[in-house]
């Protein structure tokens, strides 16, 4: 009886041990449903089905469009700033946590390997989980006077501060997190 008992103890302990293993990260803080409805092909994005992407590597969640893809049209930073009150107001995917990203959260989106189109059909260095036709970059929250840095999302990526009012020929993604 003790040798069935200890062998029944053991297949559970090897099933748990072997799911915990090859179990992907688990990312429970701030996620409402823990289920990727698509995976990038590297696995680092989880497309989470709500209008949200996942980056398992920074563990920050996205929004899957950016203001171009929503509104259609160009956006200045106080208006930006403005975006993520009305979206955190509407509790957009459930969360009201909605912010700019940083400059250094922004520009780790862009990848020289990964190859997507903006709203006018050129490349962007952005995964493929995000749907194509989005701005060039992204607006962020650092900002110096009247000016806030932008991360573009082409050529060879980079920074630079634009005019918070009259930098107009910007875009925004939304990011919340780190949700762990």
């Amino acid at each position: 009886m003790n040798f069935k008992k200890n062998n029944i103890l053991l297949a559970c302990l090897f099933a748990f041990a072997t799911a915990a293993i090859c179990a992907p990260p688990v990312l429970a803080d701030g996620l409402k449903d823990g289920k990727p409805v698509k995976t990038s092909t590297d696995k680092r994005y989880l497309d989470m089905g709500d209008g949200t992407v996942v980056d398992s590597q920074t563990e920050l969640m996205w929004m899957k469009q950016d203001y171009w893809q929503m509104e259609k049209k160009w956006i200045n930073w106080y208006t930006a700033v403005g975006f993520a009150r009305k979206m955190n107001n509407k509790k957009f995917a459930g969360y009201t946590d909605w912010r700019l990203p940083t400059p250094d959260e922004a520009a780790n989106l862009y990848n020289a390997r990964r190859h997507n189109l903006d709203k006018d059909g050129d490349k962007i260095f952005i995964d493929r989980i995000f749907p194509k036709g989005a701005g060039w970059g992204t607006w962020t929250s650092k900002e110096k006077a009247g000016k806030a840095i932008v991360v573009s999302l082409k050529d060879q990526g980079g920074q630079e501060y634009q005019d918070k009012i009259s930098g107009n020929d910007a875009f925004l993604r939304l990011v919340r997190g780190p949700l762990s």
